[in-house]
């Protein structure tokens, strides 16, 4: 009894059929979705503008309000509800409205991008050019929620969610830029990405169209219900392959990017005397080109860097290490903006390579004077403890006399004569100690 009533209240809660409107109304709003002309082609043509402009200016605010005003999921919803109800008149007439839609969204959006100054892909544009199986999935959630929005009773946030989740209207702008600026590449990955949403929206439709059991408004023998059958699953073949191919690449070259990055993170971090200036990761052409400032010798750090691709999976990766002296090949010779910049840019790296060697000399220098400051004190001390009678000991670095250019010079305050064995002893025990390195010794005076 327990197991039956807890059946019956699931039930109750998926229960799609609860605030249904009347199969009349459904059928009629949807018809009305997908009229061309009047309102829903001026709200078209202001749409596609809104969102060209939102693309255009890289604004994602204005892009979400071009895609709660577009009417373009109309035909498609319209296309899965007649395939759904064996309505053939019903998917010719969605068909022929898309058609027209998508038409007069290209033209408007390239003419648009044909007259404004801004010509340079934005990433907003860009993000719609490589559609893969997440655009897949989204399209078919959102077209399966839209049409239970428009199944409701009472109408809610639903349509305008699926229209912001599902962008339809982006991806057509994309490819009017594309048109207009003579780019196959942005016209064909963004007019692919709306062929996806449209085509897995009308599967979603058609699905929740069988699922609530709309009646049919057409009785199709067997052979042409088979043909239906067989033009469905053959579209959402073509389109479905194609993104899962892409969506494999998606992948791949997001694990090569963020192995690069943590490869790189990991080179700040143990080479603290190298700074990287530059990089630039290309994850299809597995190409990782950086520019280092600073480091020890060019080539023993190059082979420890290529030998450490390998600790983060990056086996067969190819690394490019540059200078700032090596500067970057030039692809062209012109004498544009970009040419003057990429002069500056070279300038200002050879001074920061220039004051860098200048200030490693410099601390090594200081490390050289630390040291021989170090030894001096050392030995002073280990003197005095040889002849405790000394008052004073002095050690400097000769630059003259006996003891040479690179010798030391020890003097000794006595109070009293020093005996010619002591002395004797001394300097060869300096010499030892110094690992024969020339030193004079002089003290205030020498027993005969």
């Amino acid at each position: 009894m327990n197991l039956d009533s807890s059946t019956q209240t699931l039930r109750g809660l998926l229960n799609l059929r609860q605030g249904q409107a009347s199969p009349e109304a459904v059928d009629s709003a949807i018809r009305e979705g997908v009229l061309v002309g009047g309102t829903n082609l001026w709200v078209l043509m202001f749409a596609i503008l809104i969102a060209s402009v939102g693309l255009n200016v890289n604004s994602t605010a204005v892009i979400i309000g071009a895609m709660l005003i577009s009417p373009l999921m109309g035909p498609i919803i319209g296309v899965g509800y007649g395939a759904g109800t064996q309505d053939t008149q019903l998917i010719r007439q969605s068909l022929r409205s898309l058609a027209v839609f998508a038409g007069i969204s290209l033209a408007t959006s390239a003419l648009y991008f044909m007259l404004s100054p801004l010509t340079n892909a934005q990433s907003e544009l860009l993000a719609r050019t490589s559609p893969t199986i997440w655009d897949v999935l989204i399209a078919f959630f959102g077209g399966a929620a839209g049409m239970i929005g428009l199944t409701r009773r009472e109408k809610t946030t639903l349509i305008p969610g699926v229209a912001i989740a599902t962008a339809l209207m982006p991806p057509l702008c994309t490819a009017g830029y594309g048109l207009a600026t003579g780019q196959p590449r942005f016209f064909l990955g963004a007019f692919f990405l709306f062929t996806i949403n449209s085509v897995f929206i009308g599967l979603a439709t058609l699905m929740i169209t069988r699922v609530l059991r709309l009646p049919t408004r057409a009785y199709p023998d067997e052979a042409a219900r088979r043909r239906g059958r067989l033009w469905i699953a053959a579209v959402a073949t073509a389109t479905l392959l194609p993104s899962i191919y892409l969506a494999v690449q998606l992948v791949r070259d997001e694990w090569f990017n963020t192995r690069a990055h943590r490869y790189l993170e990991a080179l700040e971090a143990s080479q603290k005397e190298v700074v990287i200036l530059t990089r630039d990761i290309m994850p299809r052409q597995r190409r990782i080109e950086i520019t280092l400032l600073g480091g020890s010798s060019a080539p023993d750090l190059d082979r420890t860097l290529q030998a450490r691709l390998v600790e983060f999976g990056l086996t067969g990766a190819l690394l490019e290490i540059r200078r700032p002296s090596e500067g970057r090949p030039r692809r062209d010779t012109g004498s544009g903006p970009g040419t003057v910049q990429q002069d500056l840019q070279r300038k200002t790296l050879l001074q920061l390579e220039e004051k860098s060697a200048r200030v490693a000399a410099l601390e090594q220098q200081v490390q050289q004077a630390s040291a021989e400051q170090a030894l001096q004190a050392q030995l002073a001390q280990e003197i005095q403890a040889q002849l405790p009678g000394v008052r004073q000991v002095t050690v400097t670095r000769a630059t003259a006399g006996a003891a040479g250019a690179h010798g030391l010079l020890v003097v000794l305050d006595m109070p009293r004569p020093v005996a010619a064995f002591d002395l004797t002893r001394l300097k060869r025990w300096l010499g030892v100690r110094l690992a024969g390195s020339p030193v004079e010794v002089f003290v205030g005076r020498v027993a005969p």
